[in-house]
């Protein structure tokens, strides 16, 4: 079904959407705050920034120390997706600053950590958030043939048993996105519904930022670290495997998990919820118990708030969660929310699981009536 097909209900005037905005506009205005990042989240920015390269430094540094050389790679893995997701992420969103050019400069952690932050635009933000959990629509959700999250009538038989072998396929996420997804997606004319045609600049622009993330992140620690080749290509690896694990954890749980639900539209295209109830039916907050997952996670684990307002800074999604929570309350709609950021996991597992071995129809599964 083509994008433009697909319409949500209409929000009603005192609705549940409009009672959360008006309570979330009094806020800022009576706190005289911006929506962007505050004082707090620019000294985050740069301080998050700072280790990152500090961490790259510490590499260059090792003076023959495979402890170093290793150590700060493994920690680097890490750092990568909070940068991606505290920078880039709040720059392809726009949410960092009212600047344009400040929010496309933030974009860049993405490529700085070897993936693309105009591809990710384009799967985010035209793909992921206008229709999540949507099949067809969200390209998110739709994985390789070694793995699927959506149910289907008639998985492949290796799927039953993609929730024991997908922890060792995860290992390998974002150096699949470094080396082949970006580079697919580019030549593609299609990401999810969209139709792209790419600017020839995009295409140069893709080349160098590969060629500079692989320069200073495999290149020069060769050069410069004094350390053997093979263990420099081993701390390379272990890198990207941290740093895939975090970032399957830190991104899959706030829709991949046991209860999701996948919505469709019905024959004329129109969805059965609201646009703002739709967002809060296939969201899951997670891992908020602790708010040092959400310092290190750039607030993603507030997902709920973050879908309703992708263009506010995270600095402010805790104190939004809780007016969403309060007219939740009020008009009786559901707000999911797992406190515990391994049982979030454990979800997720447990979704491969179940979809690996489904036979029930997606319409049913959808719960689309």
């Amino acid at each position: 079904m083509n994008y433009t097909e697909i319409r949500y209900k209409q929000e009603e005037p005192n609705g549940f959407f409009a009672t959360l905005n008006k309570k979330v506009n009094a806020y800022f205005t009576e706190n005289n705050l911006t929506r962007k990042a505050t004082t707090y989240g620019k000294i985050k920015a740069v301080f998050f920034l700072s280790v990152y390269f500090g961490l790259v430094a510490a590499i260059y540094m090792a003076n023959g120390n495979v402890a170093i050389l290793l150590s700060a790679f493994a920690v680097l893995g890490f750092w990568q997706i909070c940068c991606a997701l505290i920078l880039g992420h709040e720059g392809v969103h726009e949410s960092f600053s009212s600047s344009k050019t400040t929010n496309k400069i933030m974009s860049y952690a993405f490529d700085l950590i070897g993936s693309s932050g105009y591809l990710w635009g384009l799967r985010h933000i035209h793909s992921h958030h206008p229709y999540p959990m949507v099949p067809g629509q969200d390209v998110d959700i739709h994985q390789t043939g070694m793995l699927t999250f959506v149910p289907m009538e008639e998985p492949k038989k290796i799927f039953k048993y993609q929730h024991i072998y997908s922890p060792f396929l995860y290992l390998f996420y974002t150096v699949q996105i470094v080396t082949k997804r970006d580079f697919k997606d580019f030549f593609s004319s299609q990401i999810g519904h969209k139709i792209v045609k790419h600017k020839r600049s995009k295409f140069v622009e893709l080349f160098i930022a590969k060629a500079i993330y692989f320069a200073y992140a495999l290149v020069l620690p060769l050069i410069l670290s004094g350390v053997h080749w093979g263990w420099v290509l081993l701390g390379f690896f272990i890198m990207h495997m941290v740093e895939s694990i975090t970032a399957a954890v830190s991104l899959f749980p706030a829709h991949i998990h046991e209860h999701s639900v996948f919505p469709l539209p019905d024959e004329n295209g129109m969805m059965s919820d609201t646009w703002a109830e739709h967002q809060l039916r296939v969201t899951t907050d997670f891992g908020t118990k602790w708010k040092i997952v959400g310092f290190f996670f750039g607030g993603i684990n507030y997902h709920a708030v973050h879908h309703l307002y992708p263009a506010m800074s995270h600095v402010h999604f805790h104190a939004v969660q809780k007016m969403l929570i309060e007219t939740c309350k009020e008009f009786n709609i559901e707000h999911n929310v797992e406190p515990y950021l391994y049982k979030a996991v454990i979800s997720h597992v447990k979704l491969l699981k179940k979809h690996g071995i489904s036979v029930e129809n997606i319409h049913h599964l959808s719960e689309v009536v």
